[in-house]
């Protein structure tokens, strides 16, 4: 099934964390939920690392992203640095790499976030209302997300390029295959497929701290 590998492939491209580095990663997460770039030592500190150890640490995830200062200022899909995507926690606004990140980002929060993005082809207004238990509201309605199944390898190099360039939100199926023209390897995902499957990767990566 096309969803199963799907799955597995996140999870294997996802850095592989034991307790104390699922701890570490969803601090991470916390701490740029704030809104903004997070300083090394600042990251340090909340983990009980040197920060030669967290720089250490940092070198063997993937999906880590610094700004020019060096700050950390994106992880796995969570931007603080500005994008079409964006949603709001109620006392930040943050940014997501992909359409596809809006929909899990409540899982990793823990927390009901309201989300907007727009589709890249009517340039329609798509906003949701997404909680850790799935999607509240959607306008418009038929709205589906696009999606592109990369190699393990690309997604470990870089996965903007290789992925989340490819991830939107288009307003309606039949939007969603004017882009499928576009892109003869993308395929269409329902809105509740792309949240249940993005809920699935991330409680089995923080599979200890459920």
């Amino acid at each position: 099934m096309l969803i199963d590998e799907l799955k597995e492939l996140f999870i294997q491209a996802f850095p592989k964390l034991d307790i104390t580095g699922q701890q570490q990663a969803a601090q991470l997460y916390q701490l740029l939920a704030q809104g903004q770039p997070v300083n090394i030592e600042i990251f340090a500190s909340h983990i009980n690392l040197s920060t030669n150890e967290t720089k250490r640490l940092l070198d063997n995830w993937t999906g880590v992203s610094f700004n020019n200062k060096h700050q950390i200022d994106a992880f796995w899909g969570l931007s603080t640095s500005k994008t079409t995507h964006s949603f709001n926690t109620g006392q930040h606004i943050l940014y997501t790499w992909c359409a596809w990140d809006l929909l899990f980002m409540p899982v990793i929060l823990k927390q009901t976030i309201t989300a907007t993005t727009q589709c890249p082809l009517s340039k329609q207004k798509i906003t949701l209302t997404i909680s850790e238990h799935g999607i509240e509201e959607v306008n418009p309605a038929d709205t589906m997300i696009t999606f592109i199944k990369p190699t393990l390898e690309q997604l470990k190099a870089n996965v903007t390029s290789s992925f989340c360039q490819y991830i939107f939100f288009v307003e309606s199926e039949q939007t969603g295959r004017k882009w499928q023209q576009q892109h003869n390897d993308g395929f269409l995902l329902e809105l509740d497929q792309g949240f249940n499957l993005g809920k699935d990767i991330i409680k089995q990566v923080f599979k200890d701290l459920q």
